[in-house]
């Protein structure tokens, strides 16, 4: 079973140092419930081994300590930021330390966007979500649409096997076939 969003932030939350409970508020779980619903997650073989993987990539151990959470209950209104922006400057970009233009493409990327589509739906240790979306979206690429015949093909195709045949309407050129 693959992880839904709500698990990924429980997931999320966990590895920050959140409580179950506190977790599960965070991923947008209802208050009543949450206690119930963390205790469930953390119980699901999927989300331990989510956890897991995100803890050997933030390089965490078991004796790190734990965030405390405010004295106030966690909701997940709390960790929305709202910036206002009055103008954006244009300014030149910067990716992996080299100065990378508008038409560019950053070091280490693709130019073609198929091969970045194979690499992602054929690495294991991506997300299976991730890797069926990037499968269905290289298909129209890698295999062609078959198109429908029309009406009169296949009414001609029809009279053609018809005439063709040894029966009562066959004809002298369906023997050879000269189409």
């Amino acid at each position: 079973m693959s992880l839904t969003a709500k698990m990924r932030k429980f997931a999320q939350a966990v590895v920050s140092g959140l409580s179950n409970k506190d977790s599960a508020i965070t991923a947008g779980y209802a208050e009543k419930t949450a206690a119930q619903a963390g205790a469930k997650l953390a119980k699901n073989p999927d989300i331990i081994s989510y956890i897991e993987k995100l803890k050997a990539d933030k390089k965490l151990t078991s004796d790190t300590q734990k965030v405390k959470a405010d004295k106030e209950k966690v909701k997940a209104e709390n960790f929305v930021e709202v910036v206002s922006v009055e103008r954006i400057e244009p300014e030149v970009e910067q990716a992996n330390g080299q100065f990378v233009g508008r038409d560019d493409i950053a070091v280490g990327g693709v130019d073609d966007p198929l091969e970045y589509l194979k690499k992602v739906w054929t690495n294991e240790d991506e997300d299976p979500d991730l890797r069926l979306k990037a499968a269905q979206a290289a298909m129209p690429y890698v295999h062609g649409k078959v198109g429908t015949k029309g009406k009169k093909e296949t009414q001609k195709d029809e009279a053609r096997d018809i005439a063709g045949g040894a029966g009562k309407f066959a004809t002298r050129a369906a023997r050879k076939r000269y189409s």
